[in-house]
């Protein structure tokens, strides 16, 4: 498997048509992995353990190649290390740009991405925060886009999906001190009042890390329905709640949780009883045809099962491949572009301020129920 990482740069195709450019920067922490002349240090079935996540992410881009090289695409591909030892960020991306690369892939931790979006903006090349959902307060930058929602977005979609589906019935909103769940509070706060005359009944409790007997008093009543929104990002805080509300659950009538997008870690199965509704932007049932052929792939040459990462770098590689050889570097068109989406759906919205875009957001998120053991999508 790691011998595939050798070649830096791959070609899609080989036609005469416009070749267009794109760059992967994800972390693959090469120079811990492979001796100054070239020795892989590891054993040959294994690999250093932080480099798994960006080897995912690299083997869902490489399917996706294939899958572009069989339609006749022809792209060029630049693979960089963003955990190099020996190549800053700054110096990959100064390559990167002298090659005359058009769109940059990141899957990247929050400081690396920082440094790519200024950049980005300064040589005028269109960069996709694949991960991190944070706008690193670009400000002035088209050509900044990120796919995972900022935690404003979330915010937003999570009260008006509440609002959409349970209008006239109380909400219990647990929150404690912090960052987070302070900015999360302020969302709800403030949407509930500019709404007014069909503003929601919200309740909001603080609560250490469980109810107490007087909390559990006074918002839960036998044979009537409980709507209860956990507002931190803190699984920790979260499971210990949810774990409390399963127990309460067999004394009290249904009882349903909202959570948040960090939920995708939480061992579902532990909540016996409770209606968990949580929001991601990247939900896959995988139950098409391009998902089952991933899985056996991964199964028979792996023996493991691919990760959230693997399908998100074939869908990215895919699509913007796909949207760069349509569009080239018309960006609003291809942040328009509904077309060639594999896996995921994006609905990429300009972030503007005094009529001059700050950055591009997706602002699809899916919403899912988990009950007894069922897991599925919903509207």
């Amino acid at each position: 498997m790691i011998s595939c990482l050798a070649p830096i740069i791959a070609q899609v195709n080989t036609t005469v048509a416009t070749r267009h450019k794109i760059a992967v920067f994800t972390p693959l922490y090469l120079d811990d992995a492979f001796s100054a002349n070239g020795v892989y240090k590891y054993d040959p079935k294994s690999f250093p353990k932080a480099a798994i996540p960006g080897l995912e992410f690299y083997h869902g881009v490489s399917m996706a190649v294939d899958s572009l090289n069989a339609l006749n695409i022809p792209l060029d591909l630049y693979i960089y290390d963003s955990k190099s030892a020996t190549q800053s960020i700054e110096s990959q991306f100064n390559k990167a740009a002298a090659d005359g690369v058009e769109l940059i892939i990141a899957n990247c931790s929050l400081a690396d991405i920082e440094k790519l979006a200024k950049l980005a903006v300064s040589k005028k090349i269109t960069l996709l925060n694949a991960a991190v959902p944070n706008d690193v307060n670009a400000r002035n930058n088209p050509y900044f886009v990120v796919l995972n929602p900022t935690l404003p977005t979330q915010g937003e979609q999570i009260y008006a999906y509440l609002k959409k589906n349970y209008p006239n019935q109380q909400i219990i909103y647990l929150t404690r001190p912090g960052a987070s769940e302070n900015y999360l509070k302020s969302v709800f706060e403030t949407l509930n009042k500019a709404d007014r005359s069909t503003a929601m009944h919200i309740k909001f409790v603080e609560v250490k890390d469980t109810l107490s007997p007087a909390q559990v008093a006074a918002n839960l009543v036998k044979g009537k329905a409980a709507l209860f929104v956990i507002g931190s990002l803190d699984n920790v805080y979260a499971d210990k709640l949810l774990t409390q509300l399963s127990q309460l659950q067999k004394t009290y009538s249904s009882i349903t949780v909202m959570g948040m997008p960090t939920w995708d870690n939480l061992t579902f199965s532990k909540y016996k009883g409770v209606e968990l509704i949580y929001s991601t932007p990247f939900y896959n049932a995988r139950t098409d045809a391009a998902s089952r052929n991933i899985n056996s792939y991964y199964s028979a040459k792996m023996f493991a099962r691919p990760s959230d990462l693997v399908f998100r770098g074939f869908g990215l590689m895919y699509r913007f491949g796909r949207l760069l050889n349509l569009f080239g570097a018309n960006i609003p068109a291809i942040m328009q572009s509904k077309q060639f989406s594999v896996f995921y759906n994006y609905d990429i919205q300009p972030v503007s301020r005094e009529n001059k875009i700050d950055y591009y957001e997706n602002k699809k998120l899916y919403f899912l129920t988990y009950l007894n053991g069922s897991l599925k999508s919903i509207k």
